[in-house]
């Protein structure tokens, strides 16, 4: 299967419920300005080309578009509670394999004993589902989008609402900034290992803010944006690119 860098086409369900899922991670900011899980989310949604390529390689797999969003998102909750990042496919899909689970699968996430699977040779423009596997029993598939909205993200809800980041009974309980409008449009890419690099050792001073990493580029012209972590205090900023100047590469 030959691949383009570039932006991944996926369902526009799929992409809506991967921003709100992906933009609720901004609330753990409230309990630490610099916690792991918001400092993540912030970053762009990439995924690198040549690795998506060995890992069709490896299983003799295609992988679909849906699916490469999903891993492109990098979600934290996602990739914490359920491994499903695409380094891990491999190892999760010879594991299931060597428990019995049908190899027309491919095992994209994990919990404890429960294998959650995807037809293991679909067109890149297919629609997804996902199956559990556990007990040598394959559950019904559901999509991916309403796999994504029912366990993962509710489970990420009950975190929140536990650590009372949000409150399920008020009018409105999450908090503007936790919204998917209030972060620039989700576009998951593909892109080579080394135009990652460089983008991620871009570097831009700020009057106000001092020197930060740039993040992220969004549009063009005089509305051109860049999203930037300055570290602590100030954290991630989007700014229009007009009102900064960009710094030689560095660290």
């Amino acid at each position: 299967m030959s691949r383009t860098e570039g932006p991944i086409a996926a369902p526009e369900a799929l992409l809506s419920t991967l921003a709100e899922y992906r933009q609720l991670h901004a609330l753990f900011a409230g309990l630490d300005p610099r916690h792991d899980w918001a400092r993540r989310v912030a970053g762009p949604p990439e995924l690198d080309l040549d690795a998506v390529a060995r890992v069709e390689r490896d299983l003799e797999a295609e992988l679909t578009d849906a699916l490469l969003a999903v891993l492109a998102c990098q979600v934290p909750h996602l990739e914490d509670h359920y491994d499903m990042t695409l380094g891990q496919i491999a190892a999760h899909t010879e594991a299931a394999w060597s428990r019995g689970c049908p190899r027309d699968q491919v095992a994209v996430a994990r919990t404890q004993g429960v294998f959650y699977c995807v037809p293991r040779r679909l067109r890149p423009w297919a629609s997804t589902a996902i199956a559990a596997w556990a007990d040598r029993t394959l559950e019904l598939p559901r999509s991916l989008e309403k796999w994504i909205a029912d366990e993962p993200m509710d489970g990420l809800w009950d975190m929140l609402c536990e650590l009372d980041l949000v409150d399920p009974d008020a009018h409105e309980p999450v908090p503007a900034h936790a919204r998917p409008d209030a972060a620039p449009a989700l576009v998951p890419r593909l892109v080579r290992p080394v135009a990652a690099a460089v983008a991620a050792a871009r570097r831009a001073l700020h009057p106000k803010f001092g020197a930060g990493k740039v993040l992220q580029e969004i549009g063009d012209g005089d509305a051109r944006k860049l999203v930037i972590d300055f570290g602590a205090p100030h954290g991630v900023r989007t700014l229009l690119a007009r009102f900064v100047s960009e710094l030689p590469p560095g660290p």
